[in-house]
């Protein structure tokens, strides 16, 4: 199980780029991606970060934006939201694929919009077609604030079988929604691609923090995917003990065919 380290940790103490050349040094091999402004979405920005990633030797697993930029914009019922949100959705799609990324981490809308299932599946289901055009999944993330707050709502969407609809699990935002870490997990078996790491609201895993709940989890629904170490940036008070974190993580959970080292 490969232990990955996101862009997000060294937000905004570091550009984008300048982290990722931190995490590199550390050792670690797999990365997701978090752009955090539209000019990061860029083509020539873009382009220039995915020369960087090969010249370190990165895998990008997968590629977050910032969600409230973009994202509820493509389910609000104003026309012209609807084809503003589109067109940064396509930058970032685009971006996806020119980093070589599995996944898109996906919020959707806001949970204050509460959408009927049919709109917010509706919504889903063309943001996830779009995906598959560039050969990404699309990854919805169980967020307090967004549609994805509770277990039931993926119970619900597994029921409709969308094409190229796959999940991301947080552990924070899971604590932060008031469900247990095995509800999300169970009820993203099957659909389950990414997962979030860190401890208790958003800080840097500890040498004490327990993970042996998240572990059987995890292996209760057969997950061999990557997980990713992505605290809150602002409780990351130095590289160092990003690294040491990360370390930490790769102890926790047993690691075959890593791509970190």
């Amino acid at each position: 199980m490969q232990i990955a380290i996101s862009s997000a940790n060294l937000y905004p103490q570091l550009p984008t780029e300048n982290a990722l050349v931190n995490i590199a040094a550390m050792g670690c091999k797999t990365v997701e991606v978090f752009l955090q402004t539209r000019s990061e979405y860029k083509h020539a920005y873009v382009a220039k970060l995915a020369r960087l990633c090969r010249c370190l030797g990165l895998s990008v697993h997968s590629l977050h934006a910032a969600a409230a930029q973009y994202e509820p914009m493509l389910f609000y019922k104003y026309r012209r939201q609807n084809l503003d949100g589109a067109e940064i959705l396509k930058e970032i799609h685009q971006a996806a694929a020119m980093l070589g990324a599995e996944c898109h981490v996906f919020h959707g809308p806001l949970k204050t919009e509460n959408l009927a299932y049919s709109q917010l599946c509706q919504g889903l289901g063309q943001v996830a077609e779009t995906a598959a055009s560039w050969g990404i999944k699309l990854a919805l993330e169980n967020v307090s604030w967004c549609a994805g707050w509770s277990p039931a709502v993926f119970d619900k969407l597994n029921s409709l079988k969308l094409a190229n609809l796959y999940y991301t699990f947080d552990s924070k935002q899971a604590m932060r929604s008031g469900f247990a870490a095995r509800e999300f997990i169970a009820a993203m078996a099957g659909r389950l691609v990414n997962v979030h790491v860190s401890r208790g609201n958003g800080e840097l895993p500890a040498a004490d923090t327990d993970y042996s709940g998240l572990a059987a989890a995890l292996a209760a629904v057969n997950y061999r995917g990557p997980i990713v170490l992505e605290a809150y940036g602002s409780k990351v008070p130095r590289v160092s003990l990003l690294a040491e974190s990360w370390h930490i993580l790769k102890e926790k959970f047993p690691q075959k065919n890593s791509g970190c080292q």
